[in-house]
């Protein structure tokens, strides 16, 4: 078993993913929340697959720049990390999908009844299989662009001793960056993908989002989510990090800590 497959939250919203090789998960999310469109996913799952003891962790990684047109706002700037675990029903029911959401608003928007600031909103996402749900295609690979000179290439060096080393390259048509790497903390190495608003700067929003996704070797699910700062170059990034737990106590699945970064 693994996330494979078409999943839907109480909000409505609805994500298809597929997993490749390793682990490597891409799809498409489409919201139902807010602005409407098509979003690229990009994350992992651990290695171990989910039984009735014990989940399978899983960290994705969304940027909300539609990949299909549609009217551009300024959520089109933000992304997400999502860290958690996929979860098997003891009792014979189907899976269920709980993460721990973490959206990284660069730029208000303004709504009907209100607005969203700038700042990390962070909410619990819980996702059930679509059954024979037809799904799209996975869309475009990661790495597939160009790559760019993006503030984000690079070494950063972390508040904890962690290191992150960075390469972004363009993802359709330049609707933001992909990011591969690696990151390195306690004597080990472990290879990133994620997403990036390439178009921050060039549209004046100070803050560049960025969602990053790893599964470490003790099969840790970590969603990285954030800002890098684009005057002061400080990139500051939430971490999420999910453990295998009963599906009883999902509550405890998933520890949030902070890491500051810089160029190094």
């Amino acid at each position: 078993m693994s996330v494979s497959g078409t999943w839907k939250n109480a909000y409505g919203s609805t994500m298809s993913l597929y997993v490749y090789g390793s682990g490597l998960v891409l799809g498409q999310y489409q919201s139902s929340t807010g602005s409407t469109g098509t979003y690229a996913v990009i994350g992992c799952q651990g290695p171990a697959d989910p039984g009735p003891t014990a989940g399978q962790p899983v960290a994705l990684a969304i940027d909300w720049h539609s990949i299909v047109p549609g009217p551009p706002d300024n959520s089109w700037h933000w992304a997400s990390g999502l860290s958690g675990q996929l979860s098997v029903s003891t009792s014979g029911g189907p899976p269920s999908l709980v993460l721990a959401h973490a959206m990284v608003a660069t730029a208000t928007l303004a709504f009907p009844g209100g607005a969203i600031d700038p700042g990390t909103y962070i909410d619990k996402l819980v996702y059930a299989p679509v059954a024979d749900a037809p799904l799209p295609g996975a869309g475009e690979q990661p790495g597939a662009g160009d790559p760019i000179a993006s503030p984000l290439n690079g070494r950063w060096l972390g508040s904890d001793g962690s290191v992150l080393t960075l390469n972004v390259s363009s993802a359709y048509s330049s609707a933001f960056g992909w990011v591969l790497g690696t990151y390195q903390v306690n004597g080990g190495l472990w290879d990133v993908a994620g997403v990036t608003d390439i178009n921050a700067y060039g549209q004046g929003v100070p803050l560049e989002s960025v969602a990053l996704t790893l599964v470490d070797g003790a099969g840790h699910a970590i969603a990285l989510a954030g800002t890098l700062q684009l005057q002061s170059m400080k990139l500051t990034l939430s971490r999420l990090t999910s453990v295998a737990t009963l599906p009883s106590v999902t509550y405890a699945q998933t520890m949030i800590d902070a890491v500051t970064f810089t160029a190094g």
